[in-house]
């Protein structure tokens, strides 16, 4: 009966995977339980994603406070989709794309390209009011604008030495 076998280890597979995903935040061994169950059939939709966007979270993760750039293209894709996934840190998709966009906005901001730091915290701030976020967002939209005022178009003359 080893169709029967196959199936019974196929749906305790996916099952028990999704619930590590979902109710134990346990990324890596729902991600484990699914990979195994797609040896014994096709992954439905929810299996198939819930897989997906663990992957990319777990990407996302291994970029925290190394690249924020990167942290925050990973947890892009993720957070609009699951916003509420999480890994035993307990920190949510979403909470991990906030937090990496503030971060990129500063090293972004050091490197004087205030016009994509704002960006990146008006991303930010789309996802919920941070007073911090909010006063830095007002000082780089303000240099953004600064930056791209058109510069005079008669110069003062310099005196010649």
């Amino acid at each position: 009966q080893m169709v029967n076998v196959d199936g019974s280890l196929f749906l305790a597979l996916r099952n028990r995977g999704r619930d590590k995903i979902i109710n134990q935040s346990d990324l890596e061994g729902g991600i484990y339980d699914l990979t195994l169950a797609k040896k014994f059939g096709v992954l439905d939709a929810e299996a198939s994603g819930l897989l997906n966007w663990s992957t990319l979270y777990i990407t996302g993760a291994s970029f925290w406070e190394i690249d924020w750039g990167q942290a925050a293209y990973y947890f892009s894709q993720v957070a609009p989709n699951v916003p509420n996934l999480r890994d035993g840190s307990g920190l949510t998709a979403s909470e991990r794309y906030r937090t990496s966009l503030f971060n990129y906005a500063k090293l972004l901001a050091q490197s004087k390209r205030w016009c994509d730091a704002a960006t990146q915290l008006e991303v930010a701030l789309s996802m919920g009011s941070d007073p911090e976020m909010q006063q830095a967002y007002a000082e780089l939209a303000q240099r953004c604008a600064n930056q791209q005022a058109p510069q005079s178009e008669n110069p003062e003359p310099t005196k010649s030495p």
